[in-house]
């Protein structure tokens, strides 16, 4: 613990006291190492030489003592040393009469001398000749005051370099010393050449800042805090107190041109100069009379110097009125022109003869099929574009408006890059200079295809119909107000043996009476359509499908009929087809329905009225999904509609219906509809008591038949029990005689090597006696017989993992042989087929089910490829699962394994009787 120290950091009297006592105790304790006097001496001898040897031993420690403060004084004088000399602050010491006494390696670098010329020369030598009354009075301060202070100096060093300089210093007084003034010389010429450099130029941005004649403005914040007087002008203010403070967009309309609020606007604009640096962009103002005008705005960011670290705007307004007045002018007669030319689709085209060059804007180059390009062309490109049939006639036009000073008016063909031929209309005129030579060509063109390409179209429609009317049962008639007959023409006449001019001037009311309301309809402006039967000699009758329309222009009714005469007659020998099949198809005792391509019902007998509940006028036209919503949604029927609408037949038995306890054999067969549309016609077969009698006759067979399979696995088990019974007490009772008889024996090698083969011979004939009738299986029950089949198992060959649950309760006894029996073949043909290195084998009953599952980690197989080839195991659990009335699944894959997964049902006493006497237990024992 260190010891208290005055203001001084020198020990207190206290301290060093304290060292000496604790000097002494050392001294005292070390007396055992001082040599005995001799016996006799005087007691009072002995006290003093005691005492002059612990006086010696404390010298001795004192010395000690002074030598360790000696090396720490020396190490703190020498790191002080370090501090003060090598210090970047210059550090001098004055006297009362400013004489340098004590000065640091940087004070003397400031100085511009050694240490040693430099101590007794007077500072204020240094100090520039204009600071020299300053440095006096700093110094003067400092003495009276006693206080730390700072002043900043002119100070010109022994090298006649200028220096500017920071200094700050404290009178030390010490009673024992005559007070020295301390000093430390700091230099700032850097910063004060940066500082001389930043008003200067603040001097100039203030010079050009209040006579540039561009409005100049400050802003914080977003917010005006000066401005010039050319700001003020814009604004018509008198004074900056109407502008500063306020927001950016004062004087500014509540919305700018583009729609925006003026507010919101001027803070984007400010966030973006503050965010890049700086922001142009234009703005419309309000003068304080009101009167607008708009200005050219730069936002530059600059930094703020009262607040450090943010920034604050500079703002250069001008005016831009007159220019934006000017440009908008220049604008919408240029939008006005380039309306004009977009609507009438026109290009602009300008041949300068000077340099045989084309200019020619967007529409021009889109005309002529290529990408715009902003330079100009050569001629030439124009000329090989021009179809070779019309570039003669161009080249002459052409110059003839350069000779004859006559406009150029052509129409002609251009190939385009790909090949497609265009028509082009060409306009212009040559312009000629001051000497009257020809300087430019400045045209216009349009491209006339679609117009060429119409005309075309409508030249060919005239000469199709006239075809038409020529050449086929249509006839064209016009009808004057008052119904007489304009005109009549067409080869629709020739059925009634007349011509059109057979008909002019005539009534139709009055040679067609049956047509009058529709006449009547069409003269008063209705488009009409009907169907006209005209009686002709020996009985005969002709058929007209007439449309028409009243031509409000030419005032005058005009009518297409079409000779329909061989349809009518065609649609009366289907309508008695139709009545012919439909009573076909109602005499039939299964339901018939047809459906068309988009299966909408078109034909439903009465069988499917009767057990469908549903009327044929109600079906007809219906989707399918309306009419029998119960094939519709049935995701098995699907495919059978879509091959049957592709064309092929095709059926699906024993469909049980959804809406009643039917079921129904349907065949769908592809139906091909007039108009060459695929259709399907579904015949639905009630086989609901067919199935009945055939689901008994079934149930009786499968009862025989696990009548028989019972007796036979009975049998089975009877006839195993014997075999094993016999290899037991037949074979087996005379293989240990003959061990016993062989015991009995001289020992040698031929004997013990008979008796080694009877002991494996005797172990085979336990293992097969036990394997075919397991005794422990009925004395024990089947989880112990199970455990006992899967010890029997070598570990060293297969390890098999055996997990039972709820097995406690015993089960039938030919389900339990059943089981033992399944497990015991499926673990044979692991260890024989498989390959495998770990089997699991799980048995549970649950729900009225015993779960039988074997899973192995062998080679695996395909059971599709190899179901023909598999053994008679797997066939004889087949059967036992069959008889069981269980399920059986094989999933296996090739590298993957085996499982194999069987499903046993307890007969009903069985589980409800297990269910009552006893509460299910669960949990797994593992072999």
């Amino acid at each position: 613990m260190s010891e208290p120290e005055n203001e001084t950091g020198r020990p207190t009297p206290d301290k060093r006291q304290h060292a000496l006592q604790r000097l002494r105790e050392q001294a005292e304790r070390l007396q055992h190492v001082t040599q005995s006097l001799p016996d006799g001496t005087p007691a009072s001898v002995q006290r003093l030489v005691q005492e002059m040897q612990t006086s010696q031993i404390e010298l001795e420690m004192q010395y000690e003592e002074v030598q360790l403060a000696q090396a720490e004084a020396e190490l703190l004088r020498k790191q002080y040393e370090d501090l003060y000399e090598f210090a970047p602050v210059g550090y001098c010491t004055l006297t009362e009469t400013g004489v340098i006494e004590q000065l640091n390696m940087r004070a003397c670098q400031l100085l511009g001398l050694v240490r040693n010329n430099a101590r007794g020369r007077r500072l204020a030598l240094f100090v520039a000749p204009e600071c020299r009354e300053e440095f006096s009075d700093y110094l003067t301060s400092l003495r009276q005051t006693g206080t730390r202070q700072v002043c900043h100096l002119h100070m010109v060093n022994a090298e006649s370099v200028p220096l500017y300089i920071r200094v700050e210093g404290q009178v030390w007084d010490d009673a024992a010393t005559v007070p020295t003034c301390r000093l430390a010389l700091i230099d700032v010429t850097a910063q004060h050449q940066f500082q001389q450099a930043l008003e200067l130029s603040e001097q100039h941005f203030r010079i050009l800042f209040d006579q540039n004649q561009d409005g100049m403005l400050l802003m914080r914040d977003n917010r005006f805090v000066d401005c010039n007087q050319a700001a003020l002008r814009l604004l018509g203010l008198r004074s900056k107190e109407e502008l500063i403070g306020r927001h950016a967009s004062v004087f500014s309309p509540e919305r700018q041109a583009n729609g925006q609020f003026s507010l919101l606007q001027a803070d984007v604009y400010w966030e973006e100069a503050i965010r890049r640096g700086h922001c142009r962009f234009e703005w419309m103002r309000l003068r304080a009379t009101g009167e607008v005008f708009w200005e050219d705005i730069l936002l530059t960011a600059v930094p703020d110097p009262e607040n450090h670290g943010r920034l604050m705007v500079h703002a250069i307004w001008r005016d831009i009125t007159l220019e934006k007045q000017a440009s908008r002018r220049v604008q919408e007669s240029e939008e006005r022109l380039q309306m004009a030319l977009a609507a009438s689709d026109t290009g602009v085209w300008i041949i300068d003869y000077t340099t045989n060059q084309v200019t020619w804007d967007f529409r021009s180059q889109q005309i002529f099929g290529r990408p715009f390009s902003a330079d100009p062309a050569p001629f030439q490109t124009l000329q090989e574009a021009i179809h070779p049939h019309d570039l003669a006639g161009v080249a002459a036009a052409l110059e003839r408006a350069a000779t004859d000073n006559i406009p150029f008016d052509l129409e002609h063909r251009i190939v385009w890059p790909d090949g497609t031929v265009r028509h082009l209309a060409a306009f212009g005129r040559v312009l000629r200079g001051d000497r009257g030579q020809r300087e430019r060509f400045v045209g216009l063109m349009r491209d006339i295809t679609d117009r060429r390409e119409a005309e075309e179209e409508l030249g060919y429609k005239n000469r199709l119909l006239e075809h038409i009317l020529q050449n086929m049962p249509l006839a064209l008639t016009q009808l004057a107000p008052t119904d007489e007959y304009l005109s009549a023409t067409g080869a629709g006449l020739q059925r009634l043996g007349i011509t059109g001019d057979d008909l002019l001037g005539k009534s139709s009311r009055t040679l067609y009476p049956q047509m009058a309301p529709s006449i009547t309809e069409l003269l008063a402006g209705k488009q009409v359509s009907f169907l006209t039967k005209i009686p002709l000699a020996e009985n005969e009758e002709a058929y007209y499908q007439s449309y028409g329309f009243f031509d409000e222009h030419r005032q005058e009714g005009v009518c297409f009929s079409i000779d329909v005469t061989e349809l009518e007659q065609g649609k009366e020998r289907l309508r008695n087809e139709q009545e012919f099949t439909k009573s076909v198809l109602n005499s039939t005792i299964d339901i018939v329905v047809a459906l068309n391509a988009k299966l909408h019902v078109t034909a439903w007998n009465d069988k499917a009225a009767a057990l469908l509940h549903r009327t044929e006028a109600e079906a007809l036209g219906q989707p399918l999904a309306v009419a029998l919503p119960g094939i519709a949604t049935a995701p098995e029927l699907q495919p059978h509609i879509e091959r049957a609408l592709a064309g092929q037949p095709s059926a699906y038995a024993n469909w049980p219906g959804q809406h009643q306890p039917l079921i129904f054999d349907l065949n769908f067969v592809p139906l091909e509809g007039p108009d060459g549309s695929s259709g399907v016609l579904l015949i639905a077969c009630d086989v609901t008591e067919r199935n009945a009698l055939q689901a008994e006759t079934t149930q009786l067979k499968l009862r025989q038949q696990k009548e028989v399979l019972s007796a036979i696995l009975t049998t089975q088990e009877e006839e195993r029990r014997r075999i094993a019974e016999g290899l037991h007490n037949g074979v087996g009772q005379l293989l240990y005689a003959t061990r016993l008889s062989l015991d009995n024996m001289p020992t040698s090698e031929p004997v013990r090597t008979s008796q080694r083969l009877l002991d494996e011979a005797i172990r085979a004939t336990r293992s097969i006696s036990f394997e075919l009738t397991p005794g422990i299986l009925e004395d024990f029950g089947l989880s112990t017989a199970l455990r006992e089949l899967v010890k029997r198992v070598p570990a060293r060959h297969l390890a098999v993992d055996l997990n039972l649950t709820h097995l406690d309760e015993p089960l039938p006894r030919l389900l339990q042989i059943a089981v033992y029996r399944i497990v015991q073949e499926l673990l044979s043909n692991v260890m024989k087929h498989a390959q495998a290195q770990e089997v699991f084998v799980q048995v549970a009953r649950a729900e009225g089910i015993v779960h039988i599952s074997v899973e192995d980690d062998g080679i695996g197989f395909d059971p599709d490829a190899e179901r023909v080839e598999q053994g008679i195991g797997l066939a004889g659990i087949r059967t036992r699962v069959e008889l069981l009335s269980g399920t059986i699944t094989i999933r296996s894959l090739l590298g993957r394994g085996t499982t194999v997964s069987l499903e046993l049902p307890l007969p009903a006493s069985e589980e409800s009787g297990s269910a009552t006497n006893s509460k299910r237990k669960s949990g797994k024992t593992r072999s």
